[in-house]
């Protein structure tokens, strides 16, 4: 720490400020200083240093102030890393309805600043289906084979009992994504056209302090569902059922921004892959039976499915949702226009 701390002041020194205390905030350093509080942080190499460079250029006014060097760059050195220096934004008090509202309108005007259209072949199209499908296709067979030697066995661990519990769950799952896949590629044959923007490439409640977007490392081009997709993943992580916000989430994206039936399709398919269980199970395969910690792998193969099933509550919901306004468009182009009849 000590080491880390030298650096620190190192870096800190090319911009002119003597910090008072450091706090080790993850990855950045909190700092503070008789000019204000800081937020230090480092960069692993020059496409990092790129993509938050880029951004700023995009998405300026969404970032925190960002502060030069004494030397007038934007990034500091010092040994083999570059650094950079922003003001350190402190979350306002919300309700989680409200926090999660805000992050998901956010997004999406984020997203809709730089969004374009491109021209998608249907060789990229199929090549892309084909890699998810036959990535599916391993892991459901690693499923059926391990589930199919474990029925066979006189007497099931508790780890074995759970697999085979969630087994019939999780090919249902395979197979609707494979269904979302498909009407993926049969909306973009027709189209030849997809979207694409400048996402944050770890959007999350913790990179969103209104107004601001901290954490640009990751920002590259491609479909704004990959910031929807990696940001659901990570908030389903956590014991069900989900609060009801995360599923009004998309409604409100949607306002700003509505997705098309082909990104729709593709956002359903891949929230619902079925995520971490083959982890868990290849795991547990290649540790020795004598040193196998039963109630570890257990509880690491239950928060599997405990985000398993609020990414379902997610997707089901999506999915009424969609069907509902099909049916109320429906009803709608029967109506009568008004004074049709016999009199």
């Amino acid at each position: 720490m000590a080491i880390r701390s030298e650096t620190y002041r190192a870096v800190l020194h090319q911009y002119g400020l003597q910090p008072q205390r450091i706090e080790q905030r993850g990855k950045a350093a909190k700092v503070y200083t008789d000019r204000g509080v800081f937020a230090l942080k480092p960069l692993d190499g020059e496409q990092e240093a790129a993509a938050l460079w880029q951004s700023l250029h995009y998405y300026g006014r969404h970032c925190p102030p960002f502060y030069w060097t004494r030397q007038r760059s934007p990034f500091a050195a010092e040994g083999s890393r570059l650094y950079y220096l922003q003001a350190w934004q402190e979350e306002e008090t919300k309700t989680k309805e409200e926090t999660v509202r805000t992050f998901f309108r956010g997004l999406a005007r984020l997203h809709r600043a730089t969004v374009r259209t491109v021209e998608a072949s249907e060789e990229e199209i199929a090549a892309y289906r084909k890699q998810k499908k036959d990535e599916w296709q391993q892991e459901r067979a690693v499923w059926e084979e391990r589930v199919e030697r474990y029925e066979t066995a006189w007497y099931m661990s508790p780890f074995q009992l759970q697999c085979c519990t969630y087994f019939h769950e999780v090919m249902r799952a395979y197979l609707f994504a494979e269904e979302q896949l498909a009407a993926w590629e049969e909306a973009l044959e027709e189209t030849k056209q997809w979207r694409i923007a400048w996402v944050h490439g770890k959007a999350r409640l913790s990179h969103y302090v209104a107004p601001y977007w901290i954490s640009w490392e990751r920002a590259h081009w491609n479909s704004p569902v990959y910031d929807l997709i990696a940001a659901l993943r990570v908030h389903v992580r956590t014991l069900p059922p989900l609060g009801p916000e995360w599923m009004g989430g998309m409604d409100e994206y949607e306002k700003e921004l509505p997705l098309s039936a082909g990104e729709r399709a593709f956002l359903y398919g891949h929230l619902a892959e079925p995520r971490g269980f083959i982890r868990c199970l290849e795991q547990y395969e290649a540790a020795p039976r004598t040193e196998r910690n039963e109630r570890e792998y257990v509880a690491a193969l239950q928060r599997c499915y405990f985000a398993f099933k609020n990414m379902e509550a997610v997707v089901m919901h999506l999915v009424q949702r969609d069907a509902a306004r099909q049916q109320e468009e429906a009803v709608s182009h029967e109506a009568p226009a008004e004074g049709d009849g016999n009199g």
